[in-house]
């Protein structure tokens, strides 16, 4: 008869990571249900080894008996164990060489690596995600530093208010701030040279979502994209109000050919088709990036894009938060990726240069690859209970070749990246990553 596996909490490594992939009231929640749990201290995680203890776990310096090793972010290549099951993000899917290092590891140490990320239904929709709360997260950083760099300029605005959301306590604490602010916007308004006061969002995703949560805090308007000239041309007086456009695919897209936009087409053939958001980008205030984005697909914003629009008489962009975060991907402006302590970098079309910090003429770019860790205790709360179902089914199997069974949903089975030493069959793609030259 098959033993339930042990499931092990890995302690977190990373720079400003304080999460927890199961919460304390989730592990005793497996250990009511015959799953041991054994937990790596860590005294940087958001909840206490007390907490775990209470709910029956086993707090260790080295995991003794754990075989489903469970985390957030992946561990260093010399932390890992061999011949266990790994449930982390790995960031490796888009054959990123700075995690091919790692990927080679555990091919090497035959680890068993599932993927978050490639935990989808059917239809390719996440399942496991904090995409809320990098949505949550990124505005309300965004919105902070946009403010400050008004401030410097001497432009006095209702965001001046707003903490960086890893200064809030929770969640709760950072929504009542925003309805102070929504506040302040009815009452004081923009100043003539920011209004209308337009936000524009691209994505439909959770981290879309995740933004629009704390944008709709303010009472926005929203406007549809064909509406933004007439918009801007006759609602400049308009100053106690908020507007916000969330860009659809076909309005951030345009065929190349000049054929329209169709979806169809699309996802057959990307290069046939450009950002369409040279058209708005120039009458917004600050421009939100959500959108997933890959190789195959064309750029959202190019620095060629913003030289042209720079040189125009109207060009009102202080600010992008580019919440997705891929280095020279879909905005092309992030050239790297930042920090809480040091999260924005600005863009001077003028020079072709970049500068730190938001004390400059130009565009401020905001690219924190790490945001949902700002609020940790939140973050990890949703997290858990997207995984903790599935934690238990992998545990309660009590076998290690996940692909093998059909038993397990295929959701899960779809998300095994690595088995036996060897890529699995939907990922061999990555087999021409491992081996190619690093810069």
């Amino acid at each position: 008869m098959r033993k339930n596996l042990v499931v092990g909490i890995l302690k977190e490594t990373k720079q400003w990571e304080h999460r927890a992939p199961l919460i304390p009231r989730d592990a005793g929640w497996l250990i009511k249900r015959g799953i041991p749990v054994e937990v790596e201290h860590n005294s940087r995680r958001v909840f206490s080894d007390r907490e775990y203890r209470k709910y029956g776990a086993t707090v260790v310096d080295r995991f003794q008996k754990a075989t489903l090793l469970v985390g957030v972010k992946g561990p260093q290549v010399s932390d890992l164990y061999k011949n266990k099951i790994y449930m982390i993000f790995s960031h490796t899917i888009k054959g990123q060489c700075e995690n091919m290092s790692f990927l080679k590891a555990c091919l090497a140490k035959k680890i068993t690596l599932v993927d978050y990320e490639k935990m989808v239904d059917s239809r390719g929709k996440r399942l496991v995600y904090f995409g809320r709360f990098a949505g949550v997260c990124g505005i309300i950083d965004s919105l902070h530093y946009l403010g400050k760099k008004l401030e410097w300029k001497g432009l006095k605005n209702p965001f001046s208010s707003i903490q960086p959301a890893y200064k809030y306590k929770s969640l709760k604490a950072a929504k009542l701030a925003f309805n102070e602010v929504a506040q302040q916007i009815r009452h004081q308004g923009f100043g003539k040279n920011l209004s209308p006061f337009i936000i524009g969002i691209t994505g439909h995703g959770n981290v879309s979502k995740g933004v629009e949560e704390i944008i709709d805090l303010l009472n926005p308007i929203e406007i549809h994209p064909r509406d933004m000239l007439q918009f801007i041309r006759y609602q400049r007086k308009i100053s106690h109000k908020l507007y916000k456009i969330v860009f659809l695919k076909e309005e951030k897209l345009r065929s190349k050919n000049g054929k329209g936009f169709y979806f169809e087409e699309y996802l057959k053939n990307p290069r046939h088709f450009e950002s369409n958001l040279d058209n708005y980008l120039g009458y917004l205030n600050i421009f939100i990036h959500t959108s997933y984005w890959d190789k195959r697909f064309p750029r959202m914003i190019t620095r060629k894009m913003v030289h042209n629009l720079a040189k125009k008489e109207l060009f009102r962009l202080e600010f992008i938060g580019d919440i997705s975060c891929d280095v020279n991907g879909s905005v092309e402006l992030t050239y790297k990726t930042t920090t809480p302590l040091n999260p924005t970098f600005t863009y001077i079309p003028q020079k072709r240069k970049f500068v730190d910090g938001y004390k400059s003429e130009g565009i401020t770019v905001l690219a924190v690859d790490n945001l949902p860790a700002e609020l940790p205790k939140d973050a990890s709360i949703e997290f858990s209970s997207l995984i903790r179902e599935y934690v238990y089914q992998i545990a309660a199997h009590g076998v290690r070749d996940l692909t093998r069974h059909m038993a397990f949903p295929a959701e899960i089975r779809r998300a095994v990246i690595t088995e036996e030493g060897k890529l699995t069959r939907d990922f061999s793609y990555l087999r021409n990553c491992l081996f190619e030259k690093q810069d």
